[in-house]
């Protein structure tokens, strides 16, 4: 029994030494299941690769089953980007390889070709980092032993290379694919828990400034993966976004709006929060009533119709509490809650109603 809990305490040491720690407010689930869908697809593009280049009796498969490896992310936008990458590395890199066999051929040596291409491939690199793949190409199609034609070789490995990309590209479009539309709202709702969450916290004396920051930084993450979803939404179809769902390409701006709007409410409610004038604390129950249903409001989008509440929250409801948002003594009060009032009028538009030229003017 102590062997077993001796164990078990050196491997929660290990997982918290090398495995990253979730963000604050999310669960070992919410990290868990999306590695696990990433594991999935990475072995399953490496296996595609390998029977791709069996069925084509490819003399080095291996190559492909790295390229697959390197080239597979955990969304369209990362797997375009690194494919993308890899074929600029791999025609850069095969030219660079062919004028090494060249330059073998007509000099009978092998270390000094090598280091006449190497040399630019690795100021290039320096230079425009996603050229680091042609330095690799160049070490595979040149330095790897080969029997026969040199150039037979360099063929065969740029074939396996461009295989494992298309093969990846297939996978990640194909296989496990996370909907970007999802992760979109469902992000939004998590942010907009966040922001009532801060401006909670900024109403609470014992809460310091700096920790009301380090709220923002977390709703910051939260918008940048907010932005990463609605890109890949981008990418998932030729259509353009703000035809085939205004509503969804109009978020990351409101959210933004909406972030900085309560950071300026945070910010004058602890201005004023020393004097016992807060401004705001009667009207954190409407507040906080308004970001939770919006909040709601995102979550009902990921469900299918038929799946959501009867009774879904009406716009009205938020927009009759409006009126009282600009009753505050204090200018600066007033001044941010008069912003305030407008983006949430935005907000209701788009996220409610589903109205996304409720956006324009930002």
């Amino acid at each position: 029994m102590r062997i077993l809990i001796y164990s078990m305490n050196v491997f929660n040491r290990l997982s918290r030494t090398w495995l990253s720690v979730p963000p604050s407010g999310s669960s070992w689930h919410e990290v868990m299941r999306p590695a696990t869908r990433q594991m999935i697809r990475v072995l399953i593009s490496v296996a595609a690769a390998w029977l791709v280049g069996m069925a084509l009796h490819l003399q080095e498969t291996i190559w492909a089953l790295v390229t697959a490896l390197i080239v597979t992310q955990s969304s369209i936008v990362q797997t375009i980007s690194t494919a993308r990458d890899q074929i600029s590395g791999t025609v850069i890199g095969g030219i660079a390889g062919t004028l090494a066999l060249l330059i073998q051929l007509w000099t009978h040596t092998v270390w000094m070709p090598f280091w006449i291409m190497l040399t630019p491939l690795v100021f290039l690199s320096a230079i425009q980092p996603r050229l680091r793949f042609a330095c690799i190409t160049l070490v595979i199609v040149f330095l790897f032993p080969s029997n026969g034609s040199p150039f037979l070789p360099l063929l065969t490995r740029l074939t396996a290379i461009t295989i494992g990309v298309l093969v990846s590209m297939g996978v990640s479009f194909l296989v496990l694919h996370t909907s970007a539309r999802r992760q979109a709202f469902h992000t939004s709702a998590r942010l907009l828990r966040r922001l009532d969450a801060m401006v909670e916290a900024a109403l609470d004396s014992s809460s310091s400034w700096s920790q009301i920051e380090k709220r923002n930084q977390d709703c910051v993450a939260l918008l940048l993966d907010l932005e990463g979803a609605v890109e890949e939404a981008r990418r998932e179809r030729l259509q353009d976004l703000k035809k085939r769902d205004p509503v969804l390409a109009a978020l990351p701006q409101l959210m933004r709006r909406l972030l900085n709007d309560t950071m300026l409410v945070a910010r004058a409610i602890a201005t004023g929060r020393d004097a016992g004038n807060t401004g705001l604390r009667s009207l954190h129950h409407d507040l906080s009533h308004m970001l939770r249903t919006l909040a709601y409001s995102c979550e009902q989008q990921i469900l299918r119709p038929q799946k959501r509440h009867p009774h879904q929250p009406d716009g009205q409801d938020i927009l009759d509490l409006l009126p009282r948002f600009e009753e505050q003594s204090r200018p600066e009060m007033r001044f941010v809650m008069s912003l305030y009032r407008e983006d949430i009028e935005r907000a209701v538009g788009v996220i409610i109603s589903g109205d996304a030229t409720a956006i324009q003017g930002l």
